[in-house]
């Protein structure tokens, strides 16, 4: 079956990492990742893209892309960069690595798999194609993997299998090293920006003529590989709009009648469009722009002269690209996504042209964030659109902007989810439980989770870890990082479910690595006590503290000792009492020292959206009592603290949790 060219959404993130800080930077990935972006924008797709990340910047990223993916026809990843493989597991490097110690694998890395596994919940098919198949240039050599101390060996990457619907493409064969070749862009890049625009080729022989360019190119000495499990044909770039184009090629002889009405329509047409502003929300689908062109000649044609930088233009039946012409009457119907995680205005520009007259026009899409979201949205929700608010944060009149939003866009279920964490963080817990059941039933996945912390901690119900556990696993299925840890604890320490150390493990560190940093915490004390046969290292444990301190966690902060991120720390001489030393000669006054400062109250939380930085899993009791809420301690959200989820206790208490045996290098 072929991929319906008139319904489908397709989204791309393509990265180019150089400029690494710790090893010598490489020619190429920057140039690799603008040259393939500009291929995709070419054949269609929304895409992301990302130059020399660091690892906390690849998160937030990758975290935008798959929300925009949710639900996609087709997501694809392409990399350009260092990457190599350890024990059978392929890792791609941000720019900020140094894995000087064995557990910075894990901590500073990316492992193909759980980026894999993350398209797997989203999308329909998934592509991953791979110009990182380079020598491991770090000095160290053994890292940790799981529950062992793996040394890496072979060069390349290695062999990857997909599931249903799945391609993934190497620069060259496992075990094999990649060239950078001697132009501006590597061979496989090259060869695969010039084969992808090929028109209605499909993706197995858009490969295959890569190949035979690549091994051209480098005298045999590299060969291109993929494996697929592909069903349907997927086919990167679509032909153009006949119908436009026929018009557009027309002899001038047929459209000579009436060219004087035509140019004043090509000018109104212009006028209508320039200079105007629209607002465009984000996170709600494809918005109609209702221009209101008053030009519906079939000779007057509109050509993108400036594709919006972010975000995707579509008319209802097809996703435009930058080489697409519209016809007059097509333009009232054309609509604008922006790109989620992009508040930059996006400028559109059309040259509109009949009968001898052409004029271009210029406008800008502005995207605009829903009150609702700015007032009630949540960390790691992989279909959000914002950085999030703990429940703590959520204020007054989140439940009104959150019930606004529910009216007009009632099938936006990431709404009504937004609309029950509002409820709930007003006490109303019986409303709250209903909207986050909606939110479920729509399909949105962190409500899931939330369904398994309510019926864990028995708010407003009574407690069931079974019935917790089933939405855990389930919510953990399609990805969700708070669900992960949730159902990662129940799992490594057997709550109300057959104990499995092994997955318990995995899906703590797949959500550490989408950035949920108590699922840091939860390893660090982990990996310091070596709990179910795992093995103890107090290093590792600390590099899960330090990740979590750089994503501005406060236990992890506390563990160690240190002040959280909201205290402003400032040195100041206290007076100190004044006391009499008697001795057989005299009296001797100690003076009061000077007093240089004054204490400063500690800054206060800032109102306004938050980092991207996890869940510190509070969940705190809601607004207006707890008589009806059985409790909510959060502990299935992230936290360390409750009995019911194997947590790993005692994170909050400031205690050093036997650290202090260990140098922080702070």
């Amino acid at each position: 079956m072929t991929m319906d060219a008139r319904a489908d959404r397709r989204v791309a993130l393509v990265i180019g990492n150089s400029e690494y800080r710790e090893i010598p930077a490489l020619k190429n990935p920057d140039k690799d990742a603008e040259d393939v972006s500009k291929t995709f924008r070419l054949a269609g797709f929304e895409v992301f893209t990302g130059k020399d990340l660091t690892r906390l910047q690849f998160e937030e990223q990758f975290r935008n892309y798959l929300a925009a993916a949710d639900g996609a026809d087709l997501a694809v990843v392409y990399y350009s960069g260092h990457g190599f493989q350890i024990g059978g597991e392929n890792f791609l490097i941000p720019v900020d690595a140094s894995l000087k110690d064995p557990a910075d694998m894990e901590v500073q890395a990316i492992k193909v798999n759980d980026v894999l596994q993350q398209l797997r919940s989203k999308s329909k098919i998934q592509v991953i194609i791979l110009d990182a198949c380079r020598n491991n240039p770090f000095p160290r050599k053994d890292y940790w993997l799981r529950d062992q101390l793996i040394v890496a060996g072979g060069t390349g990457l290695a062999q990857v299998t997909g599931s249903q619907n799945t391609l993934i493409a190497f620069a060259t064969e496992p075990g094999a090293v990649a060239y950078d070749g001697s132009g501006n862009l590597s061979p496989f890049s090259s060869a695969f920006s010039r084969r992808a625009l090929a028109p209605n080729q499909e993706i197995r022989s858009v490969m295959a003529a890569v190949r035979r360019d690549v091994v051209k190119a480098t005298n045999g000495k590299q060969v291109p590989w993929e494996n697929s499990s592909l069903i349907d044909d997927v086919v990167l770039m679509r032909g153009a709009n006949t119908e436009a184009q026929q018009v557009m090629a027309s002899p001038d002889g047929q459209r000579q009648q009436g060219l004087t009405e035509r140019g004043i329509r090509v000018a109104t047409a212009a006028k209508a469009i320039e200079d105007r502003d629209i607002s465009v929300p984000v996170g709600v689908g494809p918005v109609p722009l209702k221009l209101g062109l008053p030009a519906s000649d079939a000779s007057i044609i509109l050509k993108l002269a400036n594709y919006p930088a972010t975000g995707t233009l579509s008319l209802p039946d097809r996703v435009l690209s930058p080489q697409s012409d519209l016809m007059a009457a097509e333009v009232n119907d054309l609509r604008y996504e922006p790109q989620i995680g992009s508040a930059a205005p996006a400028e559109i520009g059309f040259q509109i042209g009949g009968g001898g007259t052409s004029k271009r026009a210029t406008m800008k899409l502005s995207p605009s964030v829903d009150p609702c979201d700015q007032a009630a949205g949540e960390p790691l929700d992989l279909q959000g659109v914002v950085p999030g608010r703990l429940p703590n944060e959520i204020g007054g009149g989140a439940v009104e902007a959150c019930a606004a939003a529910v009216d007009t866009y009632p099938d936006v279920a990431r709404f009504h989810y937004e609309l029950g964490r509002a409820l709930l963080a007003a006490g109303k817990v019986d409303e709250a439980r209903q909207a986050i059941q909606d939110a479920a039933d729509k399909g949105h996945i962190r409500a899931v989770f939330q369904l398994g912390y309510i019926a864990s901690s028995g708010l407003g119900t009574a407690m069931d870890t079974t019935k917790a556990n089933g939405f855990y696993s389930k919510a953990s299925d399609k990805g969700d990082p708070y669900a992960m840890a949730a159902w990662g604890r129940a799992l490594f320490n057997g709550i109300g479910v057959q104990r499995d150390t092994g997955k318990g493990l995995d899906l703590l560190l797949q959500a550490a690595a989408m950035g949920h940093v108590n699922a840091m915490t939860d390893l660090a004390m982990i990996f310091k006590e070596g709990r179910n046969s795992v093995p103890a290292d107090p290093a590792r444990a600390l590099a899960f503290l330090k990740a979590g301190i750089e994503r501005q966690n406060v236990h992890s902060m506390s563990i160690l000792g240190l002040a959280g991120r909201s205290t402003q720390t400032v040195a100041v001489c206290k007076p100190k009492i004044v006391r009499k030393i008697v001795t057989k000669i005299k009296v001797v006054r100690i003076p009061t020292p000077t007093v240089f400062g004054t204490p400063v109250k500690p800054i206060q939380n800032d109102t306004g959206p938050v980092p991207w930085r996890g869940s510190d899993g509070d969940h705190p009791e809601p607004k207006g009592g707890s008589s009806n809420s059985g409790g909510t301690s959060g502990s299935d959200s992230g936290s360390t603290s409750g009995s019911d989820t194997g947590s790993t206790g005692g994170l909050d208490t400031g205690s050093t949790g036997g650290f202090d045996s260990v140098s922080t290098g702070f």
